[in-house]
C-alpha cells in the first residue's frame, strides 16, 4: 500500500496567477504549469475558472508592485467606503497633494459616516495596511 505525500501549502502572488494564465492561453499544460509553481493542476484549473475575477481584480490594482504582492482576491469588508476612498485618493495624486497614513485613515472615518457605514468602524493602521494593498 502507498501512502500519500501531503504538498507542501504554497501561495501564488496575483501576478503569477496572471502569468499562469496567459501561459495557458499559449497553450501550455496545466500540469506543467503547476509543477513549476508547486501548486497543484485543479489550482492552476481554478484559477482558469476565475479568470475573469482574476483580470478585473488585477486590472484595478495600483501598481504592479502591489500585484507583485497580492495573493489573494479578498474584497473589503465596506466595497462602498474602499471605492469613494480610492476615487479620492486617485483624485488628490492627480493634483500633486501629499498624503500620510493619518490623512487616508481620516478621510476613511469621514467617508464611512457619509456612507452610512459600520457604526464600529475605526480606520486603524492595520486597516490602512490592508487597504494599501
Amino acid at each position: 500500500m502507498t501512502t500519500s505525500v501531503k504538498r507542501k501549502k504554497v501561495t501564488v502572488t496575483m501576478e503569477q496567477k496572471l502569468q499562469a494564465l496567459f501561459r495557458i492561453d499559449a497553450g501550455e499544460s496545466l500540469t506543467k504549469i503547476a509543477q513549476e509553481l508547486g501548486v497543484g493542476k485543479q489550482t492552476v484549473s481554478d484559477w482558469k475558472k476565475k479568470r475573469i475575477e482574476i483580470e478585473n481584480f488585477c486590472a484595478k490594482m495600483v501598481s504592479a508592485d502591489s500585484l507583485g504582492n497580492r495573493r489573494t482576491l479578498r474584497k473589503p469588508n465596506n466595497e462602498a467606503l474602499d471605492e469613494a476612498l480610492y476615487i479620492w485618493f486617485c483624485q488628490q495624486r492627480e493634483q500633486g497633494v501629499p498624503l500620510s497614513g493619518v490623512t487616508l485613515q481620516a478621510i476613511a472615518i469621514k467617508f464611512n459616516e457619509k456612507l452610512k457605514g459600520d457604526p464600529t468602524f475605526a480606520a486603524s493602521v492595520g486597516w490602512l495596511s490592508r487597504w494599501k494593498l
